[in-house]
């Protein structure tokens, strides 16, 4: 796996937030990785989780955003993102594992000037026709090609991230804040990267859910 060039970085002036729901059986890994790095500070966004997900993160001396109740990815990130100091945010998702540390690249990408870096990765598993068609849908509304438009692996400095704030809800925040940002003449930079995530499969599990995410992008474009 690849790591960051821009190696001297003060990583007290960065935070990772990773929004989780029921993420305890692949949180403790992706922790592991970030903190064995030192790519900055980490928060949690607990999303109300019905599982251990919060004890884990606080097992690992990691700082946890509790919401109250189920706000959906981007409600708890509305709700925690305000309370980040740090001068780059990165978001990342809590079951990328070992493969977190790339989010070096991404975070490396914004200190050399982009506004907005998103990680361009392929999701194991699954067609790609969702992607394929947030990728068209895009571009009919923004004149811009994404490749990975999909992709929750983001990182900016904390003014732009305020500029984009409110998130959308649920699976429409990542093409909502494109298009966003596109609206607001950003400088987005889709930066390569060997991360890896959990596979939903091409059986009716994954079907279920792209027809979810497909039905998002389509009311985050609207």
């Amino acid at each position: 796996m690849g790591t960051s060039s821009l190696s001297d970085y003060d990583p007290r002036q960065v935070a990772v937030l990773i929004p989780a729901y029921n993420e305890e059986e692949y949180l403790g890994k992706t922790l592991s990785a970030l903190i064995y790095s030192n790519i900055g500070k980490i928060y949690v966004a607990d999303d109300a989780s019905e599982d251990e997900t919060a004890k884990v993160a606080e097992s690992f001396g990691v700082t946890v955003l509790k919401a109250s109740k189920n706000l959906g990815k981007g409600g708890v990130l509305n709700f925690a993102l305000p309370q980040i100091e740090s001068s780059v945010i990165c978001l990342l998702d809590a079951d990328l594992g070992a493969s977190s540390v790339e989010g070096k690249k991404l975070i490396e990408e914004v200190l050399l000037g982009a506004d907005l870096a998103i990680a361009q990765f392929r999701s194991k598993g699954g067609f790609g026709l969702v992607r394929k068609a947030t990728t068209f849908l895009l571009f009919l509304k923004t004149g811009r090609l994404f490749k990975s438009p999909l992709s929750g692996q983001r990182a900016a400095r904390k003014e732009v991230w305020e500029s984009l704030l409110p998130f959308a809800p649920g699976f429409s925040i990542e093409v909502a804040m494109l298009k966003k940002a596109c609206q607001g003449n950003l400088k987005i930079v889709e930066v390569p990267v060997e991360m890896t995530d959990r596979s939903y499969g091409k059986g009716l599990k994954g079907m279920t859910h792209r027809f979810k995410q497909l039905l998002a992008v389509i009311r985050g474009l609207r």
